[in-house]
């Protein structure tokens, strides 16, 4: 029912654009040629055309009106109905993020009450993690386009150290430091994707960060030790991008792209010196100013 009226507005739609062009084409056309014999016409003919044009103009202004007056109620509505949805999904993940960071905090006392560790909550305990993150893609992939990045500076190594206690199993390094100008969330949902990738479909024990700074630009490389990756390398990052049919969706590294992008940085995979995949994370980096404000805050 819902596919038949959708079909029946893009018709109704493409006829009022049609008759509404085809009037317009007619009524310059005859009006040019009015004009070329004007001098010619008598002055009844004269009356009778201009009550044709009269009607004429008068139809094409209220088509127009009625369109113009359509498309507008259309977009509100529209407007609306995605700002329920973005207001649903917003109150849907943070309430289930806000369950599952209870029952995470429970599977990990049971996990310090068992010994030897029970292979259950460990599963538990990475479904958590894997449940949070999909949440958290849900929500930006929501918002991607509409939605409003900071910008503040902000110390890699501390965004490294609130991600290792999520992965305990994995050996996380980090090798060199720097400060980026980046919104805090979107970057933690960048590298966690990314982390995420690798022990999923890598199979990865160990990753490393190597951070570098250079031409004004902060580069983040996300090293694993994983089986690598054996499809096209520059179609990681795309919109459900799969390379095998066990592969995932691919919109965990989307996301992570496409929020990079947004903070004036790129993303870009290779694969390892040995093995595994590297993913090269570029960012802009803070100003001068705000990175001594940042140690100071620390050191005091």
């Amino acid at each position: 029912m819902k596919l038949q009226q959708d079909r029946f507005k893009v018709i109704l739609a493409g006829l009022w654009l049609a008759f509404t062009v085809a009037l317009a084409t007619w009524w310059l056309i005859f009006g040019l040629r009015q004009l070329d014999r004007f001098h010619q016409l008598s002055a009844t003919q004269i009356q009778h055309h201009s009550r044709m044009l009269f009607w004429e103009g008068g139809v094409l202004i209220a088509l127009l009106l009625i369109g113009g007056v359509t498309l507008i109620t259309y977009i509100w509505r529209e407007r609306q109905r995605q700002r329920q949805n973005e207001e649903f999904f917003a109150a849907f993940t943070h309430d289930a993020k806000t369950a599952l960071a209870s029952l995470r905090l429970q599977a990990e006392s049971l996990s310090e009450d068992s010994e030897p560790p029970n292979p259950v909550v460990e599963r538990l305990l990475k479904d958590t993690v894997r449940l949070q993150l999909q949440l958290e893609n849900s929500l930006f992939l929501v918002n991607l386009r509409s939605g409003r990045l900071l910008s503040e500076s902000l110390q890699l190594s501390r965004i490294v150290e609130s991600l290792r206690f999520h992965w305990p199993e994995l050996a996380l390094r980090l090798q060199g430091d720097g400060a980026v100008l980046a919104d805090a969330r979107a970057l933690e949902s960048i590298l966690s994707n990314l982390i995420q990738n690798a022990v999923t479909h890598g199979d990865a024990h160990a990753i490393t960060l190597t951070v570098t700074t250079a031409a004004n630009r902060v580069q983040v490389q996300v090293a694993d030790d994983g089986r690598g990756f054996a499809g096209e390398f520059a179609r990681l990052g795309m919109r459900f991008y799969r390379h095998t049919s066990s592969s995932g969706s691919g919109m965990g590294l989307f996301i992570a792209r496409q929020l990079a992008q947004r903070m004036g940085g790129t993303l870009t995979f290779a694969a390892g010196a040995a093995r595994g995949l590297v993913a090269t994370l570029t960012l802009p980096p803070a100003a001068i100013e705000s990175v001594t404000s940042e140690l100071r805050k620390a050191t005091a």
